[in-house]
């Protein structure tokens, strides 16, 4: 069998298992999943790069934009977004092939065992839902896509560097598309350019050879093919296509950055990030950086000041504070009056939900190490590093662009264990050299049996995990998965009762794109600022649920659903009697009315 034809068959392997996780997830949506899936159906409906009914710049648009053209095609937006992610997650074996075979040219059967680990990798599973402990939290959202870009872009310019003219605007296109699709794509196309112009630059000895290359006859005959394609000025005008690709294909996005936040920006990502706002919590007011809430949250349980941050209203109460939630166009208006809102008498109680219990802070070392572990079991890691110490530098030029786009972020703002998935795919590269390696060091007459052996044995260590959680989830009775099916009951009757175009406000996207309608977030607030934003908002529906924050301290059912009065509004002027009037009532589900005094009376 060919390598090419063998690569194809590992790829449809992948695809396959994605497919079968993704039938076990279910319902299961998580946060920044849906977020994509409401920025998709806002394109496809015609109403812009919108969330929360505003201009959108904290998340890149090119994975809501695939989701809208192949939901224009017919298929569901969810199953759209998750073929995406299987389809890219399989097609990452590709390149990560292409780059073995860089790191060890006189391994044949490298690129193969590269692609064999890279199909398995529990980190690199689409939408594998229930990891045991943080990475659960993973890998759901536009990850699969960026990872298949970046990587296709740096095996494009390795293409382009062989002497093969035409792969220089692929790597460009790609590189631009990988910022289309996650800001750490703001990192990896000036480091891989800047690396192509070194390269470019050091460029010595006969027949186009490079320093920092391996001597093989590989290379040499690189080098030759290289220089009859026109050298090293072939070089500079195919670095000068791949930057101007780039730039083409990452001009419309930047020329929607600039009206939107009023100047020139690469990303509104890391400003949103930052609270978008003054602290909403002195917690917030302490931190150093909206970086520094962000790490807190994700490894140090401290969750109250980024959610407070994050979901915090406005001082003037009728808009998010948090530029993540979108852009406004006008400025804030003055902030309202605390004393006329504590006037409204409510017979709906104002506690806020228990703060969860804080562990000390830990150093940003253990962090940076537990992050690694997310990514990449140690067992595969001390492969990986003994890969690396035997490739002795071959292929040091591709892999630096891939591992700075992974490392730079984090180290600017904070560890998160979706950031270091670029070093998943290298690992399982290195890896490749360490498992042939040890199959060349086996007896004679067991070598070519080992060959195949240790590769398989590897790949089965790895997708054990995702196995066993196949085997857990797919009867559909895990926690999170009963309160997702609960979550589209939720949004499937409202959906039904709401009337079109009336948008839903929840603090978890999924009640919104169940009902099929507009979604507006839920402000970590009292009731009564909830009810005031709501009614600015023109909401059609408030969904307090027990599973998120919430102003509800006794809560009729898991989830309560509060619907306008005959006005519009959820809330009352100084002085007024708001009350619930029962409209249904379920195991699951309460509905109620808002209703005020004056049209209660005779």
């Amino acid at each position: 069998m060919t390598t090419r034809r063998a690569l194809g068959w590992i790829a449809i392997g992948a695809l396959a298992l994605r497919l079968v996780l993704m039938l076990a997830r279910g319902d299961y949506i998580v946060f920044d999943e849906g977020y994509y899936l409401l920025l998709a159906r806002s394109l496809r409906a015609g109403h812009g790069f919108t969330l929360n009914g505003l201009p959108h710049v904290a998340l890149s648009p090119l994975q809501p934009i695939l989701v809208a053209v192949l939901s224009a095609l017919g298929l569901p937006a969810l199953w759209a977004s998750r073929l995406l992610a299987a389809a890219c997650g399989a097609l990452l074996v590709f390149p990560v092939a292409a780059l073995a075979r860089r790191l060890a040219p006189e391994s044949p059967r490298a690129p193969l065992v590269a692609a064999l680990l890279v199909a398995s990798s529990p980190a690199l599973m689409s939408f594998v839902p229930f990891f045991p402990g943080r990475s659960w939290n993973l890998y759901f959202g536009s990850e699969p896509l960026f990872l298949l870009l970046a990587f296709g872009a740096v095996a494009a310019a390795t293409r382009a560097d062989e002497g093969h003219p035409a792969w220089w605007p692929a790597a460009g296109a790609m590189a631009g598309a990988a910022y289309l699709t996650r800001a750490e794509g703001i990192v990896l196309g000036p480091v891989l350019l800047a690396t192509l112009a070194t390269r470019a630059v050091a460029r010595r000895g006969k027949r186009g050879a490079w320093r920092g290359d391996s001597a093989s006859g590989q290379d040499r005959a690189r080098g030759a093919r290289a220089a009859r394609n026109g050298g090293p000025g072939a070089s500079w005008r195919g670095l000068a296509a791949a930057t101007l690709t780039a730039l083409v294909v990452a001009a419309p996005y930047l020329w929607y950055l600039h009206p939107t936040l009023g100047r020139w920006a690469l990303t509104g990502r890391v400003q949103a990030a930052q609270t978008g706002g003054a602290p909403a919590s002195p917690a917030l007011a302490n931190a150093r950086t909206g970086g520094d809430v962000l790490q807190a949250f994700v490894w140090q349980g401290h969750p109250g000041a980024f959610l407070r941050s994050l979901y915090a209203l406005d001082p003037s109460g009728t808009r998010m504070a948090s530029q993540y939630w979108g852009v406004h166009r006008t400025p804030a208006p003055p902030a309202a009056d605390s004393g006329t809102a504590a006037t409204a008498s409510t017979a709906v109680a104002r506690a806020t939900a228990p703060a969860l219990p804080e562990e000390p802070a830990r150093g940003t070392l253990a962090i940076w190490w537990d992050g690694l572990g997310t990514v990449i079991p140690w067992w595969l890691g001390v492969l990986a590093l003994a890969g690396l110490v035997m490739s002795r530098g071959a292929g040091f030029w591709w892999v630096f662009p891939l591992a700075v786009c992974a490392t730079l972020p984090s180290a600017l703002t904070y560890v998160e264990p979706r950031s270091l998935l670029t070093l998943a795919p290298l690992a399982a590269a290195y890896a490749a050299l360490a498992v042939e390696w040890i199959a060349g060091g086996v007896p004679r007459r067991w070598r070519p049996a080992a060959g195949w052996v240790l590769p398989a044995l590897t790949a089965l260590a790895l997708v054990t995990l995702a196995l066993r959680e196949l085997v857990v989830s797919w009867p559909q009775t895990t926690p999170l998965q009963r309160v997702s099916t609960a979550r589209r009951a939720v949004g499937e009757y409202l959906g039904a009762h709401l009337p079109p175009g009336e948008s839903v406000m929840s603090w978890h996207p999924a009640i919104a794109i169940w009902a099929r309608r507009p979604w507006r977030v839920l402000p970590d607030a009292p009731f009564d600022r909830i009810a005031r934003y709501a009614t600015l908002e023109r909401a059609g529906a408030i969904v307090f649920s027990r599973f998120e924050p919430s102003p509800l301290s006794r809560p009729p059912r898991p989830f309560t659903v509060l619907l306008p009065d005959s006005t519009g509004a959820f809330g009352a002027g100084p002085g007024s009697m708001v009350r619930i009037q029962p409209v249904t009532e379920t195991p699951l589900l309460f509905v109620g009315r808002m209703t005020t005094a004056a049209e209660r009376a005779p």
